[in-house]
C-alpha cells in the first residue's frame, strides 16, 4: 500500500486517563496518521475490559481505554490495531503485581528460565537488548492457550487488526522452564530426534510459531487481521537470538503483515537492513517498516529524508515509534511531506 500517512505506535502511557487518551486521538489526527497501534496489553495487564487480565495499575481511574479510543477515532482517517505485548509480562526492579490474578502471581511456574536454572522472576535487571522484564515461556502449552485467549478478547472489539509484540523468547539463553523441558522431551519423541542444540532451537522456534498460529486462527475467525512487531536483522537478531522466524510466518500466511523494528540511529544502517529484508522476501509486500523517531529528535531533516528513502523501497507502510516522540516540529514536517508527495 505504501501509505503516505504513517502508522504510529502508541504506548500505554497515552492511555492512563480519559483526558490523555483524548489528547492522543487529537495528535494522531494532526499528523494525519494512517494507522494507530494502540497498546492495550502492557505487562500482563489490560487497558480494556478483560476477564483474563487485571486492569493496569497505572490507570488513573477504571475505564475501557480501547473502547473509548475506538469511539473517539470514529470518523478519523486512521485504522486501529490493538497492540498486545505477548510474552513480556512484567518489569525488572519492580515489586510483584498487586493483583492476585496477574499471571506473575497466578502462574509463576510459567515464567521462562535461563540455562542456569534461574527463573526470570529472580532477575533484578538484564543487560540483554530489549529484555525489559520477565517473560512467560511459549514452550509451555498453558502459556500458548492463555495468550490465544487474550487475543480472542481483543478481537471482539471493532478494530481492524490485532498487533503482537514480544512474540519471541527474550534471548536464546532462555527457554529452560521445567514444564517446557518436559514438553520438549515429548516433542523429541514425536519428531524422532535426539537431544541437542539444533533440536532445542527447533523446538523453541516451533513453540513460538504454534503460539502465532493459534492466535492467528482465533483472530481471523473473528474477521480481524494479524500483524507482528519483528526484528530487522532476520538471520541473527530475529531467528538465532530470539527464535522468531517471522518471514516464515509471513510466507506461510500465519500473519497478514510484519512490522519491522528498523530503529537504527544511522540512516545508512536502516536502509541497508531494509534492502536485505526486501532481498530475502523478494519485495516489501505486507512488510511495514518501523522507524525509531526517538533516535532523531534533534535531526528531523535526516529523519524526513530517511522516510523518503524508505518509501522509495515500497514498503506496505512506514511506521513511527512512537507517538510520544512526534513533537510539533516533526508533526509539521510530516504534514508537509504528505502535501509534497501528493
Amino acid at each position: 500500500m505504501n501509505r503516505l500517512e504513517p502508522g504510529v505506535w502508541v504506548t500505554s502511557k497515552e492511555l492512563f486517563s480519559p483526558e490523555s487518551l483524548s489528547r492522543m486521538i487529537d495528535r494522531l489526527d494532526r499528523i494525519n496518521a494512517g494507522r494507530a497501534y494502540i497498546q492495550v496489553v502492557g505487562r500482563g495487564d489490560s487497558y480494556y475490559s478483560s476477564a483474563l487480565l487485571p486492569p493496569a495499575e497505572e490507570l488513573v481511574q477504571p475505564f475501557d481505554a480501547l473502547r473509548k479510543a475506538i469511539a473517539e477515532a470514529s470518523g478519523k482517517t486512521f485504522q486501529i490495531s490493538a497492540w498486545m505485548n505477548v510474552n513480556l509480562v512484567w518489569g525488572f526492579e519492580r515489586r510483584r503485581p498487586l493483583s492476585a490474578v496477574h499471571i506473575v502471581n497466578r502462574h509463576p511456574e510459567w515464567i521462562t528460565v535461563d540455562e542456569n536454572g534461574t527463573s526470570m522472576l529472580d532477575y533484578s535487571s538484564s543487560n540483554l537488548e530489549e529484555v525489559f522484564g520477565p517473560y512467560v515461556d511459549p514452550g509451555v502449552a498453558g502459556v500458548r492457550e492463555f495468550t490465544e485467549e487474550i487475543a480472542s478478547e481483543i478481537s471482539n472489539y471493532d478494530i481492524e487488526e490485532v498487533h503482537l509484540d514480544f512474540i519471541r523468547y527474550p534471548f536464546r539463553s532462555f527457554g529452560f522452564n521445567p514444564i517446557a523441558l518436559a514438553e520438549y522431551r515429548d516433542w523429541l519423541n514425536e519428531e524422532g530426534l535426539s537431544n541437542g542444540t539444533d533440536s532445542f532451537d527447533r523446538f523453541r522456534i516451533d513453540a513460538v510459531t504454534r503460539q502465532v498460529s493459534m492466535i492467528s486462527e482465533t483472530v481471523r475467525s473473528k474477521g480481524k487481521k494479524l500483524s507482528c512487531a519483528v526484528y530487522d536483522d532476520y538471520s541473527e537478531r530475529a531467528v538465532h537470538e530470539r527464535l522468531q522466524p517471522w518471514l516464515e510466518w509471513l510466507e506461510n500466511g500465519l500473519i497478514d503483515a510484519a512490522v519491522v523494528m528498523a530503529y537504527g540511529k544511522e540512516p545508512e544502517e536502516v536502509i541497508s537492513r531494509v534492502k536485505n529484508i526486501r532481498s530475502l522476501h523478494g519485495s516489501l509486500n505486507d512488510i511495514r517498516i518501523g522507524l525509531g523517531a526517538f533516535n532523531y529528535a534533534s535531526r528531523w531533516d535526516e529523519f524526513i529524508e530517511l522516510i523518503k528513502q524508505v518509501r522509495e523501497l515500497e514498503p506496505d507502510e512506514v511506521t513511527l515509534f512512537a507517538l510520544s516522540s512526534v513533537d510539533d516540529e516533526l508533526c509539521g514536517r510530516l504534514r508537509a511531506l504528505q502535501e509534497e508527495v501528493r
